[in-house]
């Protein structure tokens, strides 16, 4: 049984939680021991990991204090034994994890980038540019979900590229669970944009809305879907009522079957200020989605060749009167799944490339 430390989990589902599930349920547990690290009470989907078997950890975190969290840390190798510590991050202002694993001989240390540009403040900045220097000293395997996402961790150094894997066949497109959700929503006759994404300043809802708003203008049909929830919530739905779409903006909130409402969804739009690879997207074309991107999000995320990318700079309008073209470009929703498999984005894939290099290391 090969043992493996995850760290990334918070009490969030956002697509680095949802990549940890994904993999997680796709390696065999009979050959594979999971624990998680956990800095707050809880974490997202722990019920689901603990009916798995998965040990959860629950520490103190580093605000708590350094000197605590780097105690509590030391406990956790002490008292266990590890194979694999495998480090999912949006930032290297945090490396200690991986110090200590190499003080404790763990044989395989990975860090693995999931973010492409700086999420926190000016003291994360500085802490990942300091850690960017030294963290080759500390990891032994360096993994990155985009190229993008790899310069933003690694600079130049080589790094081996894990693409975001989802459980494709979930996300194939179904004429009758469209019918199903656009039924229960009432969006029957409508042009439905969607977005699948936590409220961060990153996704950058507020230009969503305004570019909505600009739609709706043009075409009184459309409605916008919203799944996800987050700090900025309370702004954006402040901005929905000042614009006077409540009646045709519908949040959703954090939902269980994201794979369906995507069927219900005519058009996916995705105007983050950056992203590595996101798994919004991904889900969104493994539906069989047109999308209308930023230019800010990495090429790489265009499996399909369907995604139109926009700056950010442009004019709201200039936004809604490209989606609205796109409403009568037909594409064939049912191939996709089968592109997406092809380009390598099945989970099996995923784990199998994983397992692979768990196996160089450990036997």
């Amino acid at each position: 049984m090969i043992r493996i430390l995850v760290e990334g989990m918070t009490e969030g589902k956002g697509g680095k939680e949802a990549f940890i599930m994904n993999t997680f349920r796709a390696f065999d547990k009979s050959k594979y021991s999971f624990s998680f690290i956990s800095y707050n009470d809880r974490i997202a989907y722990q019920d689901e990991l603990e009916s798995f078997g998965a040990e959860i950890i629950r520490i103190n975190g580093r605000n708590k204090g350094l000197l605590g969290y780097r105690r509590s840390l030391s406990d956790v190798f002490s008292k266990r034994k590890f194979d694999v510590v495998w480090a999912n991050k949006t930032t290297l202002s945090s490396c200690e994890i991986l110090e200590i694993a190499k003080r404790h001989s763990v044989p395989l240390r990975i860090v693995h980038s999931h973010s492409s540009s700086n999420m926190g403040g000016r003291l994360t900045f500085v802490l990942h540019s300091i850690n960017k220097l030294f963290v080759k000293s500390l990891a032994n395997e360096y993994f990155a979900c985009s190229d993008t996402a790899a310069k933003w961790f690694f600079g130049n150094q080589s790094y081996t590229l894990i693409k975001n894997g989802i459980d494709v066949e979930k996300f194939r497109y179904n004429s009758g669970v469209r019918d199903l959700i656009r039924k229960e929503w009432k969006l029957n006759d409508c042009f439905v944009l969607g977005h699948v994404g936590r409220f961060g300043i990153e996704k950058n809802h507020t230009k969503l809305i305004n570019v909505f708003n600009e739609v709706h203008k043009l075409q009184s049909n459309a409605k916008l879907v919203l799944c996800g929830d987050g700090e900025e919530r309370i702004h954006i739905e402040t901005l929905i009522k000042k614009l006077g779409l409540e009646d045709s903006v519908i949040i959703m909130g954090i939902v269980n079957n994201v794979n369906e409402v995507l069927q219900a969804m005519d058009l996916f739009v995705m105007p983050s200020f950056f992203e590595g690879l996101p798994f919004a997207l991904l889900e969104a074309q493994a539906a069989g989605l047109k999308c209308v991107v930023s230019d800010t999000v990495s090429r790489e995320s265009d499996v399909l060749g369907w995604n139109v990318f926009l700056p950010l700079s442009a004019d709201d309008t200039i936004w809604a009167k490209k989606i609205i073209e796109l409403e009568n470009t037909n594409v064939f929703r049912e191939d996709a799944c089968d592109i997406i498999k092809d380009e390598g984005f099945d989970i099996k894939d995923t784990v199998q490339q994983v397992e692979n290099i768990i196996r160089n290391h450990i036997e």
